[in-house]
C-alpha cells in the first residue's frame, strides 16, 4: 500500500505543476474577480520589484569606484547594503500589518500587494535620487 501512496503522490504533485503552468495570464484591464485582482496586484507588485532591483544594482554599480579625498565610496557602499537590508524587512513587516488590519476580508491580499508596492515604488525613487545625486 505504501508503495502505491508514493507514485499517486508524484502524480498529483506533476498535474498540480502542469495545471499551473497552462492557466490563462489574467487581463489587468478587466479583471474582476478577487483572485484576478489579487494575481493582478502581484504582477504590479513583481514589476515594481523588479525597477526597485534594477535601480538598486545601478547605484551599487556607480559606487563601486575607489575612495577619493571626501567620497569614502566604500562606506558609502556598505552603509546602503546595510540600509537596503533594513528596509526590506521594514517593507516586509509594515505590509504584514496592512493586511492584518484587513484579515477578515477578500481585499487583503490586494491591500498587502498594494502597499508592497506602494512601499517598493517610494524606494526606487529614493534609490534613483542617489545615483543623480539629487
Amino acid at each position: 500500500m505504501k508503495f502505491m501512496l508514493l507514485p499517486a503522490a508524484v502524480l498529483l504533485c506533476f498535474s498540480a505543476s502542469i495545471q499551473a503552468e497552462t492557466q490563462p495570464e489574467v487581463d489587468c484591464n478587466n479583471a474582476m474577480t478577487t483572485p484576478e485582482l489579487n494575481a493582478c496586484a502581484e504582477k504590479t507588485f513583481n514589476e515594481a520589484d523588479k525597477k526597485l532591483n534594477q535601480a538598486y544594482q545601478a547605484l551599487m554599480k556607480t559606487l563601486s569606484q575607489p575612495d577619493e579625498d571626501g567620497l569614502p565610496y566604500s562606506k558609502v557602499k556598505s552603509n546602503l547594503r546595510e540600509g537596503q537590508r533594513a528596509w526590506v524587512t521594514f517593507r516586509q513587516k509594515d505590509c504584514d500589518a496592512v493586511f492584518a488590519l484587513h484579515s477578515g476580508g477578500t481585499i487583503r491580499s490586494v491591500m498587502y500587494w498594494g502597499c508592497m508596492t506602494d512601499r517598493t515604488s517610494k524606494r526606487t525613487e529614493e534609490l534613483t535620487s542617489y545615483i543623480y545625486n539629487e
